[in-house]
């Protein structure tokens, strides 16, 4: 595969967090830069663009990683012009990077675990990156691409992959908070890992936004949203960023994250009549015994009974009974993943057995926690302002 190299200097961007386990105010980064993973599973990666350079990083998630001011010349990194392939061997019982350039001439071998890659264009196949990616090696020793990105320029990303932009500005405006809420969050929770957030529904979708993106007009209307709301967050108690948690469609009313995963704060419950003006509020899956056990990875299942949360109408636990084998406790969230988050759609469901099969009803989309995306549509659409969305949603938690 074709890559062009240019000379380019390497530009450090610090990452620091200021903490105090005693305070009651919420940590003041210096500069906020989310690593979000892109890509894994792979034994070799192949990257274009313009511009690229490498460089080994000793520690990239201790002060991590990427000081800006400082545009001197780094006597570790690689700096060439022609064709490269990045692919991860084991070297005396140590994982090395083997980097190829123009695919003939010797490897040139890293022996640190984490590479970073910075350049202008940056692809991975049909994949578009950041303008600096992380090397890191998982812990099923294949590689992890994770994207280096500064938070707002993240939550744009997080704008274009999970609302649609031709929504009210204000509701898009809530979203952004709560964006970034949930990743300053996880970003302390996971502070001493390769990469913060997935890239994906297990924490928030996200794209790269092409700088070209930007003459889009919805693109120009997410950046705006993410501009003015700037440094906003939502706070819980004791001053900490609140895990900011939301979702498509609660079916009418929200949840408690407790009632979801057993943990985390409770921001508030509500109650919300607009959801069913999403097209897919209504859903219906039906499953064979044979489907239902392969993607449960069980056998001989001889019945599911429905645990609710008490006082509402969602699904807490499913208990999978067996024939002639002690019974199995799900939690509904474990139950929604083996299915498909995209077939039981939310666990606000009811279920009945029709013969050898498994009829699954219900409405909403997704976990029904904090932030219900087509309720806050209606709400801006009603003339509420980003901030008052907030507070029907998350009534507990603090907005500064």
């Amino acid at each position: 595969m074709k890559l062009i190299w240019a000379s380019l200097c390497f530009v450090f961007v610090y990452v620091s967090f200021l903490s105090d386990a005693q305070s009651t105010q919420a940590p003041k980064p210096e500069a906020e830069v989310v690593r979000v993973r892109l890509l894994k599973g792979s034994k070799k990666i192949q990257i274009t663009g313009l511009g690229l350079r490498f460089q080994n990083l000793n520690q990239p998630y201790r002060q991590v990683s990427i000081p800006a001011g400082d545009a001197r010349r780094s006597l570790n990194a690689l700096d060439f012009g022609t064709e490269a392939e990045v692919r991860l061997m084991d070297k005396e019982g140590k994982k090395i990077w083997a980097l190829r350039i123009n695919n003939k001439d010797p490897e040139r071998l890293f022996s640190e675990k984490y590479l970073l890659i910075q350049g202008e264009n940056l692809r991975s196949g049909d994949k578009t990156l950041p303008s600096r990616v992380l090397l890191s090696v998982n812990s099923e020793d294949k590689v992890d691409v994770v994207g280096v990105v500064p938070l707002d320029e993240y939550v744009v990303g997080v704008l274009a992959s999970e609302m649609p932009l031709s929504w009210p500005l204000e509701t898009l405006k809530a979203q952004a908070v709560a964006a970034r809420s949930y990743a300053l969050a996880v970003m302390e929770e996971r502070k001493n890992q390769p990469f913060h957030l997935e890239s994906s529904v297990l924490d928030q979708v996200f794209r790269h936004v092409l700088d070209g993106d930007e003459k889009d007009p919805l693109i120009k209307k997410a950046i705006q949203a993410v501009r003015e709301t700037a440094g906003i967050k939502l706070y819980a108690n004791k001053g900490q960023v609140l895990k900011a948690f939301f979702h498509s469609d609660c079916g009418g009313k929200t949840t408690t994250a407790k009632n979801v995963w057993n943990t985390n704060v409770n921001a508030g419950v509500a109650v919300d009549s607009a959801c069913p003006t999403n097209p897919r509020a209504h859903w219906k899956l039906t499953l064979s015994k044979d489907e239902l056990s392969r993607r449960l990875r069980v056998a001989d299942i001889s019945g599911l009974d429905l645990i609710k949360v008490p006082s509402e109408k969602r699904v807490k636990a499913v208990r999978v009974a067996f024939n002639g084998a002690p019974t199995k406790m799900v939690s509904a969230n474990e139950f929604r993943q083996m299915l498909g988050f995209q077939e039981l759609r939310s666990s606000l469901f009811e279920m009945k057995k029709i013969g050898e099969s498994f009829l699954f009803q219900g409405q909403g989309y997704g976990h029904g926690v904090g932030l219900c995306q087509w309720g806050s549509r209606y709400l801006g659409q009603s003339g509420q302002s980003y901030r008052q969305i907030l507070k029907h949603y998350y009534p507990l938690a603090l907005l500064n």
